[in-house]
């Protein structure tokens, strides 16, 4: 870290330049330091092209209107220096517009070799603060200046340990929740998903309804909590019990081990695998979110039919209404094929378990249908299952057959997976020539129910496999009318 601040600092001459925020604040914690925040006194852009210079680095814009700049490096400690213009006339004014008190700090970078003895301490509370492990709001203009800064709260417990937020805090998010709607909705994304990606983000779920940020975001929770209590388990309707299902999910991500002893690690890899997705977002985030609206489209699907309560294609319209909710906040292409898939078919694993014997034929049929997506849904079954454990509407012992049931399925995946790829015997223009048959969906069956029998090691030649369809073309062509 000296020999990046003593670059920054050989072109610093003739600037103010100050670290402010997070930096100075972890310097204080003796916390490791995840980006370098800087502001000076005039010509921002300029001193952001001279330090990037030095380090040969890419330099982006970030924001013209506040002219802040981002310097993108490699091989270094932190991966990005942030560099603004001063928020006000000098730094205690800069410091008087921060959101926390504990990010109010500041010290020239010249001292950083003594930065104790020069930081700068605005709001008399911030070493309090810091002390008590408190995130306090700096005035009452703090979320009216920037709404984003109500889910930052949180988002702050959830990287802190051991931080909390004040009473005071909590009640002026309360009165500021409706605001929550002007801040952009990437960026709303972005903060909610860093919240679940917390291993106790239920903690701070819950507390964002108290305040009734969660509805300000979501217009379905309020949905969910109006829908008549007396058609669901739970005292408190549709909405406890999707969030004892997000409880529950995180309580399975957590202790992966516990629940899937032969594959925790493979499980694990997957999980936290946030490659194909948007920024922020992982497997495990969006399995959370997937299980928060997984029963989403609930109250407009209710029907009460043969004495019971059903909810018919709940499922499917609750994948669309949950891809709007993500359009809506800017979601990547993939982050919503992934989540809506999962509501879309979160009753499928219980389908199939519902006996609790899967045969190799089933469970093979599954894994084609699902692909990647298997281990997110079984976990989200079984937290939707895990869901009603304190309201006793299962026995242990099915909630016990259940599990099984769910490591056995996660455990054949594996297996399937990982197993040496079997040899091509044949594809769909063979199975056209043979057969003499035009391209169309009757191709792609026949195909996958070769595999399906390739996958229980059958068929393994291309005579067998040709039998195999024989065995089944006269069902095709019936049911293709051909």
């Amino acid at each position: 870290m000296r020999e990046l601040i003593k670059k920054i600092n050989s072109v610093s001459k003739g600037y103010d330049a100050y670290a402010v925020g997070g930096f100075g604040r972890d310097l204080l914690l003796k916390r490791k330091h995840k980006d370098i925040d800087l502001v000076v006194n005039k010509a921002a852009l300029m001193y952001a092209k001279k330090v990037a210079a030095v380090f040969k680095a890419k330099l982006v814009t970030l924001d013209e209107d506040t002219e802040t700049y981002r310097i993108i490096l490699k091989d270094f400690e932190v991966p990005n220096i942030d560099i603004s213009l001063f928020n006000g006339k000098t730094i205690e004014e800069d410091l008087q517009n921060r959101d926390f008190t504990v990010n109010a700090v500041a010290f020239n970078l010249k001292y950083f070799e003594d930065f104790k003895k020069h930081i700068i301490f605005p709001n008399k509370n911030t070493l309090a603060d810091l002390k008590s492990k408190t995130f306090n709001a700096l005035s009452g203009r703090t979320f009216k200046t920037d709404p984003l800064r109500m889910l930052r709260a949180f988002r702050f417990v959830a990287e802190f340990t051991g931080f909390k937020l004040s009473s005071k805090t909590l009640s002026q998010i309360k009165q500021n929740a409706k605001l929550i709607k002007s801040a952009a909705p990437e960026r709303i994304k972005n903060e909610f998903f860093r919240i679940l990606a917390s291993k106790n983000s239920k903690k701070l779920i819950k507390a964002m309804d108290g305040c009734g940020l969660l509805s300000e975001i979501f217009s379905e929770i309020e949905k969910m909590k109006k829908a008549k209590k007396k058609h669901y388990y739970h005292s408190g309707g549709l909405f406890q019990h999707s969030f004892e299902t997000l409880r529950s999910a995180e309580n399975i991500l957590v202790n992966l081990k516990k629940y899937f002893p032969e594959n925790y690690v493979e499980l694990r890899e997957h999980f936290n695998n946030e490659e194909f997705f948007s920024e922020n977002v992982t497997r495990a985030a969006l399995l959370k979110f997937a299980a928060l609206f997984h029963d989403n489209a609930k109250p407009e699907t209710a029907k009460f039919e043969n004495g019971k309560m059903r909810f018919f294609e709940h499922e499917e319209i609750g994948a669309n209404k949950l891809k709007e909710i993500m359009l809506s906040l800017r979601f990547g292409k993939r982050d919503i094929e992934t989540a809506t898939f999962l509501v879309k078919h979160h009753m499928r694993p219980s389908t199939l378990t519902r006996n609790n014997l899967v045969t190799e034929k089933a469970a093979t049929k599954f894994f084609r249908d699902i692909g990647d997506n298997t281990p997110d849904l079984v976990v989200l079954s079984m937290s939707d299952w895990h869901s009603y454990k304190s309201l006793k509407v299962f026995s242990p012992k099915e909630l016990k057959l259940q599990e099984k049931s769910a490591r056995e399925l996660i455990k054949k995946y594996y297996e399937l997976k990982n197993a040496k790829p079997l040899p091509k015997v044949i594809d769909g223009n063979i199975i056209m020539k043979e057969f003499r048959l035009q391209p169309g969906p009757w191709v792609g069956e026949l195909l996958n129910f070769v595999n399906e029998a390739r996958y229980e090691r059958k068929a393994l030649s291309k005579n067998d496999a040709l039998k195999l369809i024989s065995s089944k073309l006269t069902h095709i062509k019936k049911k293709y009318k051909i």
